[in-house]
């Protein structure tokens, strides 16, 4: 089997946490190879407007809900490196899931012309789902035609023209960015808050891509007297150096966490009968687009609203780094920190505020 990796982590924020992070020089003249990029799909008439933060194989990006075409929802990008791969893959997940896959070639402008990108093998999912994903492959022309002077010079035959270091090399030497000078090295998990029937298909959908799982006992989410924001055992208390005892967990409405290990991704699932913790222990799960009573801030950046306010989708990430001298928390809204720690770990965390 093929391995599928991380390609990269798509995250929606607010106007003005996306304001605050486009103006945080410490991360983007520091952290990490960054770039505000609008691309357009002339084929499809769709463009999307993000921050991007690029590292040796994978990078994530933060979406302006008011500059992309799709509706505002968090992503996971798989990725694979072998030619002809992806038509494998979809006639596998089609059997596995029993549904249909959608199988397109996306196509990315350059100097007037609309260059075969990459293959996108994706999974169909209902329209307010909180998380999508899908699989690419690139194209093993486009760095041929793409900025075709810049490094990392004329790929070999074989894997080496769809390997993801090679595109990231290419879209950081098109912004003449730094990568030894930079902190950010590459994504290591992720974590997702899902409501039950999508937490379901994800982990029908890494069984496929060969993730192994082990189930995690004790679900458990940070209390309001958690200083860093998170719950013990997460990417954030990790990179923080915080243990069980230190964050303070209580009973929560997640009713099952798995962990699924990739090729060089650790994805853990959180199975939630409601979000980011609005409501009390027990309490019945608000309808969808409803702004359940007293609801906290969250990562827009005000009472809950549609999808963004409802504490599903990534909830967490963490990256390798290089050490730095003192570990640092960067806060960028109500529910966006990033947590620096001086051992070569960093996290994202994107949970609502407790209080």
């Amino acid at each position: 089997m093929q391995p599928v990796y991380l390609n990269h982590l798509l995250i929606f924020l607010d106007a003005e946490t996306y304001r605050s992070i486009g103006a945080s020089g410490f991360l983007n003249g520091h952290f990490a190879c960054s770039e505000e990029r609008t691309t357009h799909d002339q084929a499809t008439g769709m463009s999307w407007t993000g921050r991007y933060y690029y590292g040796r194989e994978t990078y994530f990006e933060f979406m302006d809900p008011g500059r992309t075409s799709w509706a505002p929802r968090d992503a996971i990008a798989f990725g694979i490196e072998q030619e002809g791969g992806s038509e494998d893959l979809a006639g596998r997940l089609e059997r596995a899931l029993k549904r249909d896959i959608t199988r397109f070639k996306r196509k990315r402008r350059y100097r007037d012309q609309d260059i075969p990108w990459f293959w996108t093998v994706d999974i169909p999912r209902k329209e307010d789902a909180r998380l999508i994903s899908w699989v690419m492959e690139y194209d093993p022309g486009f760095l041929d035609r793409w900025a075709p002077d810049l490094p990392p010079g004329m790929p070999r035959a074989g894997t080496d023209r769809i390997a993801r270091s090679g595109f990231l090399t290419r879209y950081r030497s098109a912004i003449s960015d730094d990568l030894p000078g930079r902190l950010f090295r590459d994504i290591t998990s992720v974590t997702v808050t899902l409501p039950p029937d999508e937490a379901d298909l994800l982990e029908a959908e890494l069984g496929v891509y060969g993730y192994v799982a082990a189930k995690m006992d004790n679900p458990v989410e940070r209390s309001a007297d958690d200083g860093v924001g998170t719950k013990p055992g997460s990417a954030v208390c990790i990179a923080a150096g915080k243990t069980d005892d230190d964050a303070g967990a209580k009973p929560s409405g997640i009713e099952k966490r798995a962990s699924f290990r990739g090729p060089d991704l650790d994805i853990v699932v959180e199975w939630s009968t409601r979000g980011g913790g609005f409501a009390g222990p027990g309490a019945d799960p608000p309808a969808v687009g409803a702004v359940p009573a007293g609801a906290r801030a969250d990562r827009t950046g005000s009472a809950a609203s549609g999808l963004f306010g409802d504490g599903y989708g990534i909830t967490e990430f963490s990256m390798e780094t290089q050490p730095v001298s003192v570990t640092t928390t960067h806060t960028f809204g109500p529910a966006c920190r990033l947590t620096v720690d001086r051992t070569g770990k960093a996290a994202w965390s994107f949970r609502p505020d407790a209080g």
